[in-house]
């Protein structure tokens, strides 16, 4: 694209948006005005358009030159496929290349209006996710990947699972949440047989398979699933309210992997700042999630969790200096 086309002047794309929002006939030393364009620039877009088979329309009246309302077969229609949608998408970042270029911020908007339209269908919150999800699985060994894999599968797909224990127990399971509890990764369900709620940790799996014959009837509600992980909490005394002002709520995801967020809320506060609070239990993973946004919050209370998590973070520099040291 050579440096003096019309594509890569603001002036161009401000003419376009100021047709595209004309509603009626307007004389054309006013529209000028108004757009801040001046006759040569205008002639030149006129003409370019023009190659395009896009008319701009003027007429003259009582001595006056008017411009006309584009017409409305003017207008581009594209549908897309779920696959060819995601296929878009992954474009983006290439996209970001124009960053800061008239045409990019034209399209970028209007692709923002699309993507909130289909907002279930984002990509790159489905990758954030996976990527969050491999995080914590480098953290498990082949087995436990495989049995958390099973459960979430199971969980997706509202299936039961037959599972075996270290100390020989059998449980028939049918799996509502995975999540940290006194610092480890549990799975909490319903026991199939008893219809009450229990918990285990991965760890204490031998065996897991999933039943997709047996047609279980959940006996709780997601509520009563979370009062009961807040009632294993409280007996275990692992439980801290954590309160974050959001510095930029627009680049952090207050979801993190496999952590149970107890009565989530948020609030303004006086001077306008955005706070999040929710009930918590201390572990590794939290503090490696408060890490992953550390530049977009501000731990205000606990002071002791938040001391904890600045104990991690020395720990964990000091262990990644020792780790530089040898390898160097």
């Amino acid at each position: 694209m050579h440096n003096n086309s019309l594509i890569l002047k603001e002036q161009f794309w401000t003419f376009l948006t100021c047709l595209e929002n004309l509603n009626e006939p307007m004389p054309l030393k006013q529209f000028l005005d108004l757009s801040e364009i001046d006759e040569n620039l205008f002639t030149d877009a006129v003409s370019f358009l023009q190659n395009l088979n896009y008319f701009v329309e003027v007429s003259e009246l009582a001595g006056r030159n008017y411009i006309h309302p584009v017409k409305a077969d003017q207008m581009i229609s594209m549908q897309l496929t779920f696959k060819e949608w995601l296929a878009f998408q992954a474009h983006f970042p290439k996209m970001q290349e124009e960053q800061g270029t008239a045409h990019h911020e034209v399209l970028s908007l209007k692709l923002c209006e699309v993507e909130n339209e289909y907002s279930g269908h984002d990509l790159f919150k489905a990758i954030d996710d996976e990527e969050k999800r491999f995080q914590l699985l480098e953290n498990l060994d082949l087995k436990h990947k495989d049995f958390l894999r099973k459960t979430e599968e199971a969980m997706s797909r509202e299936f039961c699972l037959n599972i075996q224990l270290h100390d020989k127990r059998i449980i028939d399971f049918f799996p509502r949440k995975a999540v940290f509890l006194e610092g480890e990764l549990c799975l909490v369900g319903e026991d199939c047989n008893d219809r009450c709620l229990i918990y285990f940790n991965i760890l204490e799996i031998k065996k897991i398979n999933v039943d997709i014959d047996t047609n279980y009837c959940p006996n709780f509600s997601s509520i009563e699933i979370n009062d009961f992980i807040s009632a294993v909490r409280a007996i275990t005394g692992q439980e801290e309210r954590l309160v974050l002002k959001i510095i930029s709520s627009e680049s952090v995801d207050l979801r993190p992997a496999y952590q149970f967020l107890g009565n989530p809320y948020v609030t303004t506060n006086l001077n306008g700042d955005l706070i999040w609070a929710a009930s918590v239990e201390p572990c590794d993973e939290l503090f490696e999630w408060i890490l992953s946004i550390k530049d977009h919050v501000e731990i205000l209370d606990p002071s002791s969790l938040k001391k904890k998590y600045l104990e991690y973070c020395e720990a964990k520099l000091e262990y990644l200096e020792d780790d530089y040291k040898k390898a160097g």
